[in-house]
């Protein structure tokens, strides 16, 4: 994964999201990184000073619309988790709140729409856990909560560490629904 972007520290989130997640998008389009199918993305920032946002993909362009609504793939974070994964600190990283892509893999966008049920992770760090709920469709069952420590998520991510590996070992521990993890493993293959 390329360096984390810098940003400034008094980010707020309505800068976040009605600013440079749009512009970020853009850029990636005029590259032709960026997926060129429909998809909404979901925030809900918890806690003082947060807030929800819909992101939405379509025609090439990303648009965005402050409150809820139907969304393909909702992020329910804290306020202080969000700024963590934002400014990079705490060992968190945009990579958090943002659908993994990287080369190579293909647009799943069509099967992220197809699925129904949430994910919680519990990622463990110095302090406090970084905790995220990704719920896809609005759909709260079935339910699985992935717990592990946040550097071999993200390693996990980059493709560092393979997740079943991750799984036999011990690294990644699973409560809830499996098959659910599975499902959504397979959007990362």
């Amino acid at each position: 994964m390329a360096d984390q972007p810098t940003v400034d520290e008094n980010i707020t989130p309505e800068q976040f999201f009605e600013e440079l997640m749009p512009a970020g998008f853009a850029a990636q389009a005029e590259s032709g990184a960026a997926p060129q199918g429909s998809f909404t993305i979901g925030y809900n920032l918890m806690g003082d000073g947060g807030g929800s946002w819909l992101m939405r993909i379509a025609e090439g362009r990303m648009t965005s619309t402050r409150g809820t609504g139907d969304a393909n793939l909702t992020f329910t974070v804290s306020i202080d988790d969000w700024r963590d994964a934002v400014l990079g600190r705490n060992g968190a990283q945009l990579a958090l709140l943002l659908p993994a892509a990287r080369p190579g893999r293909p647009d799943n966008s069509a099967k992220a729409m197809a699925l129904k049920g949430t994910m919680a992770l519990e990622l463990a760090r110095d302090g406090e856990p970084y905790k995220v709920e990704m719920c896809f469709n609005g759909s709260a069952a079935p339910r699985t909560t992935m717990k592990m420590k946040l550097a071999e998520y993200i390693a996990m991510q980059e493709g560092k560490l393979n997740g079943q590996e991750a799984f036999m070992t011990g690294k990644l521990r699973v409560e809830g629904d499996l098959a659910f993890l599975m499902q959504i493993a397979a959007l990362t293959a």
